[in-house]
């Protein structure tokens, strides 16, 4: 079983991917040192109250 690659939060939130969230509240979010994306977007639309995909 293949693991999602963890990539380096201020990386994650410099990232298109992420563009669409609020970047000051992010970086309060994203505590971790890294995330997998989806474990990003996970965490963030739960704080901004959106569905999680």
């Amino acid at each position: 079983m293949k693991s999602e690659m963890k990539y380096p939060t201020e990386t994650l939130l410099q990232s298109k991917a992420l563009s669409g969230y609020q970047q000051d509240f992010a970086r309060v979010v994203l505590k971790e040192p890294e995330y997998t994306m989806k474990e990003a977007r996970a965490a963030l639309n739960s704080f901004f109250g959106k569905d999680v995909k």
